[in-house]
Order: C-alpha cells, then sequence, then structure tokens
C-alpha cells in the first residue's frame, strides 16, 4: 500500500489481510528473523485509527525494516505468532493498551 525510507530504515505499509503472508515472506525470503518489537500507535482522528508496527531485524543483512498495518476500531489483526512466537506477549501488550484483537490465522 505504501513504501518509504526514514533515516535509512524501510517502512513498508501492507494491507491488513496479507500480513502473515508478508511476514512470511520477509522471514523466509528477505531473512528478517528476528521481531524486535510489535506496538500500535492510536491517531483517534482517523478512520482507521491505529498503525500496527512491527520493527523487524535481519541479523544475516544487519537491517531493520519497519511494517505497519491500519486497523479501524474493533477491527481484528492477523496474529504474527506463527512466523515468530515472540508476538504472543507483544500482541497481548497491545490488547491491554488499545483492546485491537489480535486473530490467529493458522490453520
Amino acid at each position: 500500500m505504501e513504501a518509504m525510507e526514514d533515516r535509512k530504515q524501510a517502512i513498508l505499509t501492507v494491507d491488513r489481510a496479507r500480513l502473515v503472508e508478508i511476514a512470511l515472506h520477509l522471514r523466509d525470503e528477505e531473512k528478517f528473523d528476528m521481531l524486535a518489537d510489535l506496538t500500535a500507535v492510536d491517531w483517534p482522528k482517523r478512520e482507521k485509527r491505529f498503525d500496527v508496527v512491527l520493527n523487524l531485524y535481519s541479523f544475516a543483512k544487519n537491517e531493520r525494516l519497519r511494517l505497519k498495518v491500519w486497523a479501524a476500531d474493533a477491527e481484528e489483526v492477523p496474529s504474527v505468532v506463527s512466523v515468530w512466537p515472540t508476538a504472543n506477549w507483544q500482541e497481548r501488550e497491545v490488547f491491554d493498551m488499545s483492546e485491537l484483537f489480535f486473530l490467529d490465522t493458522r490453520i
């Protein structure tokens, strides 16, 4: 949906429905093997008021990547626990702070 660079760090905003698919690609093909942080930013005047932000790191490339998805109130966000298990605690923390629900999409 959107790509930019800020202070030599790539920032990708992706469609919420494709988050897990893109996360798997980034982990397996682009070698972003560490989820350093998962958080949310609240923009209360926007229709899709939340930015869910995943900060990724590649040990192989020594690069960082910020991955974002937009979500409205009561919109579920796909869980990335199946991609990076450390997301479990971080998604719970985001829920506690913003009441955003993460939907487990594993089959």
